[in-house]
């Protein structure tokens, strides 16, 4: 048997990278677990054309059918709708049925009033920001918070991103304590201390999020906003709720904790 080593990229590299009380340069490669591949050793003995073989009766050559894994495809539509779009995607993902799905769906009133039109790129956030909660410099003025509890929860793919989407946020900010959540350098408890502290506003991914929401250690008592970063598609074009490393995660903290609290009127969603 001949042996083959390649490098996966693990799951939780979807979701690593650093995070910091201020803003710094994103840092760090994801984890790789190196697993091994064995092939059968006749494969070795094959040529160029081992993908293909002959018809003997015609002389024709025929291509081997190859075995494709079905894509996840997120049936998430384009029409102003916001509601239509969240809960499509969310039934997609999580596999609710049309019964289960009639508990999760949203009034327009419990959406952030959004632009017209928006590019999802991270210069416009401010911009982005500024118009769907233009009362921000009062709510934290407000703020009464004991800790780990931020007013405003926005939520992205990847710690790469994070970082772009909080370096783009700096305008709309102003004078507020803000944070990074993602998993790489800072084992959980860290996080759990580091949390202790006054929160305003916070960016962060799925599984770190979900992971200390279900520690308690991040609070929801005062969140009023959450943004999903709703239109950026990764370099194999897939959206939030698409990717399969953090879609679980996602898919919790929308069952579980945001949509509830938007049917409550305590939260409002926006679609960046």
């Amino acid at each position: 048997m001949a042996h083959r080593k390649r490098k996966l990229a693990s799951a939780d590299a979807m979701d690593d990278g650093d995070w910091w009380l201020n803003n710094g340069p994103d840092e760090g490669n994801g984890n790789t677990i190196e697993t091994t591949e064995t092939e059968d050793s006749n494969a070795q003995k094959n040529t160029a054309n081992d993908n293909k073989i002959s018809d003997v009766s015609t002389g024709k050559t025929k291509s081997k059918a190859k075995k494709r894994k079905k894509k996840f495809k997120s049936d998430t539509t384009s029409d102003g709708n916001k509601d239509n779009q969240l809960l499509t995607a969310l039934c997609n993902a999580a596999k609710l049925t049309p019964i289960e799905a009639e508990d999760y769906k949203l009034s327009e009133s419990s959406f952030l009033e959004e632009p017209k039109s928006q590019s999802g790129h991270p210069d416009s956030l401010s911009t982005y920001l500024k118009h769907v909660i233009p009362q921000w410099k009062r709510d934290v003025k407000k703020y009464k918070g004991t800790g780990g509890s931020p007013i405003l929860l926005v939520i992205t793919s990847s710690a790469s991103r994070a970082v772009d989407l909080n370096r783009a946020s700096t305008e709309f900010k102003g004078k507020c304590c803000t944070i990074k959540l993602f998993a790489k350098h800072f084992k959980l408890h860290q996080h759990v201390e580091l949390l202790k502290g006054k929160v305003h506003f916070a960016v962060a991914t799925p599984n770190r999020v979900h992971k200390l929401v279900t520690e308690d250690a991040l609070k929801l008592d005062k969140l009023k906003y959450v943004i999903l970063d709703w239109n950026y598609r990764d370099a194999k074009e897939r959206r939030l709720l698409d990717i399969v490393e953090i879609r679980e995660d996602i898919t919790q903290l929308l069952l579980k904790y945001f949509v509830p609290l938007a049917k409550e009127g305590k939260v409002k969603i926006g679609l960046f």
